[in-house]
């Protein structure tokens, strides 16, 4: 599995979009209070099944591993090297005495135990585990598997960022109210880069930010822009979706090299912060490898009634399915431009579900402004619109379903999914 492209921000001309060519990013000054620039899945969520509590009961309480059988789940060996942490192994266990004894009985294999924590709201406790120097991390998984099989262990992969005109992406999926009555308390989660809490447009913003990532973290542009697009100051130039809504942002991305990145375990420490934090719906811009735990974490999140909603990737016609995406119960989202046509880079697939505006998307960066692009940025398009459907009332998703604007083939594809998400009326 190769990294999802880290897409940098750009601010060109519609004319450019056409050209293969990407130039890079560059902010532009924010604007002063009052100015305003003239530029202008079949529905696959479910109930996962009840595996009950997880702390305090034995092994029986975990499902075995292999339960989830992903879509293409093999990297090509080129891709081997940068996917995962390299001398690293996860373990999730059902409570803290049954992980001290599986660091014992791991401990045969010259497994030292690294870290390890209480993930008391997804009700597991997570151990990091160093490898024995020089061991290849995928034939140490597949020994420990096979002495110890009812360990839920796993490699620590690695997650990429999946990184218009002013009001542009507002417009075409039919916004353009500053006040969202249904979405006036809304409670939602990013999992993403840390934001700047004083940028222009998110001072006096309702924010609550919680970094996890190790030093140096990532720049804080990509986390902003999205919070941007949710909650950014009106009187700024934004036309936010949900101005008066509480943020929790969890930020896991460090700066990698050449890349920001992440990695499973802080992927979980973050999750299981919001769900901490009684957030009501999670934005996932990442993508990367299928991981078994993180599926498990994902699960207790849906199995909470948590709406969530991932990038569908970067990667291209041809590329693999990208995860957490892919993973039945997620909403992948996936990005067209300001005519409507499919973003050159996306991923295409059956998983897709939804389309939304990913081209071009004028949002704040960290320090000022600029178009960015990357299915990412159709991401909290698409949750925003599905969140005020489900507090609309019942048959949410047959509602949202049906509303879209057909874009592909007649019907569900793997292209556009059910095709461009539209704001309920309803909500406004």
């Amino acid at each position: 599995m190769t990294h999802e492209r880290d897409l940098e921000e750009i601010k060109t001309t519609d004319q450019d979009d056409s050209r293969s060519a990407r130039e890079n990013a560059g902010d532009t000054p924010m604007p002063r209070a009052g100015e305003r620039r003239e530029e202008e899945r079949e529905i696959r969520h479910r109930a996962p099944p009840d595996r009950g509590s997880l702390m305090g009961q034995g092994p029986s309480s975990l499902p075995l591993p292999g339960y989830r059988t992903p879509a293409d789940p093999t990297p090509s060996r080129a891709a081997v090297d940068q996917e995962y942490e390299p001398e690293e192994l996860l373990l999730v266990s059902s409570s803290m005495p049954e992980a001290i004894q599986a660091a014992r009985d791991l401990g045969a294999l010259r497994f030292r135990i690294k870290h390890r924590q209480a993930l008391e709201h997804l009700d597991m406790v997570l151990s990091v585990f160093r490898l024995p120097a020089d061991s290849d991390a995928r034939r140490q998984l597949q020994i420990a598997t096979q002495r110890l099989p009812r360990l839920q262990l796993e490699l620590n992969h690695r997650y990429g960022l999946l990184a218009s005109r002013q009001q542009m992406a507002q417009g075409m999926i039919q916004f353009s109210h500053a006040e969202t009555g249904c979405l006036s308390d809304a409670h939602v989660g990013l999992l993403d880069t840390a934001v700047n809490l004083q940028h222009p447009a998110l001072i006096g913003r309702d924010i609550k930010l919680l970094q996890l990532a190790p030093s140096p973290p990532a720049s804080r542009r990509h986390g902003t822009a999205i919070a941007s697009l949710w909650v950014g100051n009106h009187e700024m130039g934004f036309l936010p979706m949900m101005p008066r809504a509480r943020v929790s942002v969890a930020a896991v991305f460090r700066q990698g090299d050449p890349r920001p990145d992440t990695t499973t375990d802080i992927l979980l420490a973050g999750l299981d912060w919001l769900l901490g934090q009684g957030v009501e719906a999670i934005n996932l811009g990442l993508g990367g490898p299928y991981n078994r735990l993180l599926d498990l974490a994902l699960d207790r999140l849906l199995a909470r009634d948590v709406l969530l909603v991932a990038s569908a990737g970067n990667q291209g016609p041809g590329a693999s399915p990208t995860y957490p995406a892919a993973q039945p119960g997620v909403f992948a989202a996936t990005a067209v431009d300001a005519s409507r046509q499919l973003y050159r880079q996306a991923n295409r697939g059956p998983y897709i579900d939804f389309t939304a505006p990913g081209v071009q998307v004028w949002a704040a960066s960290e320090t000022g402004t600029a178009y960015h692009t990357g299915t990412s940025f159709a991401a909290p398009f698409v949750l925003a619109a599905l969140l005020a459907e489900k507090r609309l009332g019942q048959d949410w998703g047959q509602n949202a379903r049906e509303s879209a604007l057909d874009l592909g083939p007649k019907g569900k594809d793997d292209s556009y999914g059910w095709g461009l998400v539209r704001w309920p009326a309803a909500c406004g």
